[in-house]
């Protein structure tokens, strides 16, 4: 009969769209391990994910969070195994990525098993970087860090800093020599990797010499100049204009996805190109 219950109030998350009443996040919150396991059915339901379903695709991303606030370790493997399906930049992935950081060391077992069957570089990506972040410190772990860096040394550089292994400052110190940049490069990441591994050097303790500290100016410059480039096409665009019944709230996420307030993204534009 409890888990009739349970199963019912879990339910009613995919009737809500961008945030949960309080009452009913309390409620399943104070519920024991019974709802676990609709929650895990939700978070697993490929269907639920869908913008056409109830709730507009968020059930999932509901599901995800209450298992974390609720920090039930029995749900990691369930957790880890979405992650591995999501895309980077959808909001369901920030969602797991960030909360499995917030589970800590406990996350990295489940996850440096999944890394062992990964089969794709979006599986792999997402893995590494929990495993950076997790505050585990493993041979497995540093390995496969050192891979994806040599792989693509912009990635590796942010999962190596967050790792926090001295021994990699090395391998990002010659990677930044390696790196040319031009300031009329017009390849925004080519600017992004020296910036980044300047970072992560950094961060780990190294100290920049003079010609790196100039080296990464001039990609900074760069990218500046281009990103003004980009906004002014972007400005030069004529609005699209957005029929008010679909428009989201003034505080809520834009419909863009950017993760933006609606107000301090396309409302002004939206409003202007009725």
């Amino acid at each position: 009969m409890r888990d009739n219950e349970a199963q019912a109030l879990v339910r009613q998350v995919v009737e809500y769209t961008v945030q949960l009443p309080a009452d009913l996040v309390t409620d399943i919150l104070s519920r024991g391990k019974e709802v676990v396991a609709p929650l895990v059915e939700m978070l697993c339901d490929e269907s639920l994910a869908d913008t056409s379903a109830p709730g507009e695709g968020c059930a999932p991303i509901h599901a995800a969070r209450l298992l974390i606030r609720r920090r039930d370790l029995e749900a990691v493997p369930a957790l880890v195994e979405r992650l591995m399906r999501c895309l980077p930049g959808e909001l369901l992935y920030d969602t797991l990525l960030v909360g499995l950081e917030e589970l800590g060391p406990v996350v990295a077992p489940t996850a440096l098993e999944a890394l062992e069957r990964s089969r794709t570089p979006d599986e792999r990506f997402g893995l590494l970087s929990v495993l950076s972040r997790c505050g585990v410190k493993d041979e497995r772990i540093y390995s496969a860090l050192i891979q994806q860096f040599e792989e693509d040394p912009f990635l590796g550089a942010m999962n190596l800093a967050r790792y926090g292994d001295a021994r990699t400052l090395e391998p990002l110190v010659r990677a930044l020599d390696a790196t040319s940049v031009a300031e009329d490069e017009e390849d925004l990441f080519a600017h992004q990797s020296v910036i980044e591994l300047a970072i992560a050097i950094e961060t780990l303790g190294g100290t920049l010499t003079e010609a790196q500290r100039e080296k990464r100016e001039r990609a900074q410059r760069a990218r500046h100049r281009l990103r003004e480039m980009f906004q002014r096409v972007l400005d030069s665009l004529p609005p699209i204009p957005v029929p008010r019944k679909d428009r989201p709230g003034r505080n809520d996420p834009c419909w863009c996805g950017s993760g933006v307030k609606y107000k301090r993204c396309h409302l002004r534009r939206d409003t202007h190109g009725e």
